[in-house]
C-alpha cells in the first residue's frame, strides 16, 4: 500500500493512515479585505433587491453566491482536467463553454505543453497536502500553474503555488522556473494582459506561505 493516500469522498489526504493539513486550510488564516468588502456588498445588494424584511436571508446572500459560483468553477476544472488527460471535448452549459475555451484559446497561442494535470502531492517535512491544477513548459521553461475562476487580489494564489512547489521538491521534482495563474473568469471575459499572472519570486512567494503555516 502506497504511504500517500485522497480520500475521495472525504478530500482528505493521509500519510501512513495519518491526515495531513490541506494547503488551503493553510492558507485560510490570512485575511482577505476584498472579500469582506464583497460579502458586505452581497447584502446591501440583496436588501436592495428584496427589501429590508429579508435583511435577515441577507446575512448569508454572499454565502449562496459563491456556493452557486463554485459549482460552475467545479466543472469547468473538471472539464480542463479531463482535456488535459485525454484531450477530451468538454459538456458544459454556455457559461462553461465560454470559460473552458479561454483557456483553451491561452494554451494554444502560448504553445503550453502540460505536464501533469491535478497532481496530488505531500510534504513529510511540513506535514501538508495539495493537488496543483498543473505542471507545464512554456518556451522550455517548467511552470506551476494554477486555475482561479472569480477575482484575484493579492498574492495568496502564488503563495499556493509556491507550496505547490516546496512539496514537488521534497518528492523529487526540480528545475520549475515560475508560477502561473490564469484567471478565467465566471463572466467570460478575458485578456492574456489582465488575466494570466506570472512569478518568479519563489523565496518571497514561498515565504509568504511559511508565515501562513506558522500562524497556522
Amino acid at each position: 500500500m502506497d504511504r500517500f493516500q485522497f480520500n475521495e469522498e472525504k478530500h482528505e489526504y493521509l500519510l501512513d493512515g495519518k491526515l495531513l493539513t490541506g494547503i488551503t486550510s493553510v492558507l485560510s488564516v490570512i485575511a482577505k479585505p476584498a472579500l469582506i468588502q464583497w460579502a458586505a456588498n452581497e447584502a446591501v445588494n440583496y436588501i436592495l433587491e428584496y427589501g429590508i424584511e429579508k435583511a435577515e436571508e441577507a446575512r448569508t446572500a454572499h454565502r449562496r453566491k459563491k456556493e452557486k459560483a463554485g459549482d460552475i468553477g467545479k466543472e469547468v476544472h473538471a472539464a480542463i482536467e479531463e482535456w488535459i488527460k485525454n484531450k477530451t471535448e468538454p459538456s458544459l452549459n454556455e457559461q462553461g463553454m465560454k470559460m473552458f475555451n479561454n483557456f483553451l484559446d491561452w494554451t494554444l497561442k502560448n504553445k503550453v505543453k502540460f505536464l501533469e494535470s491535478e497532481k496530488k502531492m505531500y510534504s513529510e517535512k511540513y506535514w501538508i497536502a495539495g493537488t496543483c491544477d498543473f505542471t507545464c513548459e512554456i518556451k522550455g521553461k517548467k511552470y506551476i500553474g494554477d486555475i482561479k475562476t472569480g477575482g484575484i487580489y493579492d498574492r495568496i494564489p502564488f503563495a499556493q503555488t509556491a507550496g505547490y512547489r516546496l512539496m514537488l521538491e521534497e518528492m523529487g521534482e526540480k528545475d520549475y522556473n515560475g508560477s502561473v495563474v490564469v484567471n478565467i473568469k465566471k463572466d467570460g471575459e478575458f485578456d492574456e494582459k489582465k488575466d494570466v499572472y506570472w512569478s518568479f519570486d519563489y523565496k518571497t512567494d514561498l515565504d509568504l506561505f511559511l508565515a501562513a503555516l506558522t500562524i497556522y
